[in-house]
């Protein structure tokens, strides 16, 4: 699967709440929604959803700030209900991939908080014919840092390992690059290691949350992951962690990275 176009603008934006820095305090932020044409999808599905680092609450006036739900518990349903009828799609047709970090304080007093982000896997779930994603290093599944069974029966969290869905077959490596210590920390020979592991199955699409640069465009990620991304990568990469103004990049080696970070991108068939 490989990416033949991506919208320059945005074919919708969605509200919501976000952390100001400093005195900033909480402020209306928009998400954009992209579309992008790939050449081929499977047979069962007409559209893929992708997204991360959606760090923020719904949008609501009042001061009531505790009842807010998660930005990845409201997006969902809006998505099924605005957007995928622009492109004649069925949500029953419609696959999603998050890759990573969907939590916000309730208060929205702090930012890079760490939670539970079971409902927002749970919402996709509901909305769409599967989902499959990685864990942000602000992840949490109930009061663990993996979910303890499958966020949903149509659910494949994945963490260095691959699964097919309709005829698909996904890899995902979860987290970022530090101290393996910490939760959802992993070292860079073991990123890099598990990139070469999945590449023997050969992933059509490989979910990151953490992942490469590219220099040549000033974008922020991690060299070592370019590096091994350049001589194992599979066709597509979909990383999050770091906002990049421009989504797609191409590696040597034609590795396409779409960044999804703070953005929704809807991939349908050319």
């Amino acid at each position: 699967m490989l990416i033949q176009s991506i919208s320059s603008e945005p074919l919708a934006v969605f509200p919501f709440l976000n952390t100001g820095k400093g005195k900033i305090g909480v402020y209306v932020e928009h998400l954009p929604i992209l579309s992008a044409e790939v050449d081929v999808l499977p047979d069962g599905v007409d559209a893929i959803v992708s997204t991360s680092d959606l760090q923020g609450r719904e949008y609501a006036s009042g001061d009531d700030r505790q009842s807010l739900r998660l930005l990845g518990e409201v997006l969902p349903s809006w998505l099924v209900k605005e957007i995928l009828p622009r492109f004649g799609c069925n949500a029953s047709r419609t696959g999603a991939f998050l890759s990573g970090d969907f939590y916000t304080v309730p208060l929205l007093d702090q930012r890079g908080g760490t939670g539970d982000v079971s409902k927002v896997w749970a919402a996709f779930a509901d909305q769409f014919k599967w989902v499959v994603g990685v864990a942000g290093n602000h992840d949490l599944f109930g009061e663990h840092f993996a979910p303890t069974s499958p966020p949903a029966n149509n659910a494949f969290y994945l963490d260095g390992e691959s699964t097919v869905v309709d005829g698909l077959r996904v890899a995902g490596i979860g987290g970022i690059i530090g101290n393996p210590r910490k939760p959802h920390r992993k070292t860079d020979q073991q990123v890099t290691e598990l990139i070469e592991f999945l590449a023997m199955d050969e992933p059509d699409v490989l979910l990151l949350h953490d992942g490469p640069n590219h220099p040549e465009s000033q974008l922020k990620g991690r060299p070592i992951i370019r590096q091994t991304l350049e001589q194992y990568g599979p066709s597509i990469v979909i990383r999050g962690h770091d906002h990049w103004q421009q989504p797609l990049v191409t590696l040597a080696g034609g590795t396409q990275v779409l960044n999804v970070d703070s953005r929704v991108v809807v991939l349908t068939r050319k």
